[in-house]
C-alpha cells in the first residue's frame, strides 16, 4: 500500500499503486461529472450541432471519435 497525496486538493489517501499523479476518489469523480456535464449554449467547433462538453469546444460525438452513418 502506498500512500499518497491529492493533486487536485490536497488530502492524503492510500492506493495499491505509486501514482505518478495520484487522485483521490472525490476529486476523480468530480472530473468524471464533469465530462458528463453539456453547456447547452455553446456549438462544437468541428460539426456545428448544439451543446458541448463543459470546458470543451466538442460535443461528446467529435471529442470521443464517434461517427454518425448517413
Amino acid at each position: 500500500m502506498y500512500s499518497l497525496k491529492c493533486t487536485q486538493c490536497g488530502e492524503g489517501f492510500l492506493s495499491s499503486y505509486n501514482l505518478e499523479a495520484p487522485i483521490c476518489g472525490k476529486c476523480l469523480q468530480k472530473a468524471k461529472s464533469l465530462d458528463s456535464t453539456i453547456e447547452h449554449d455553446k456549438a462544437c467547433e468541428n460539426c456545428g450541432n448544439p451543446g458541448v462538453i463543459y470546458g470543451k469546444t466538442l460535443c461528446h460525438s467529435c471529442y470521443f471519435g464517434f461517427k454518425k452513418k448517413e
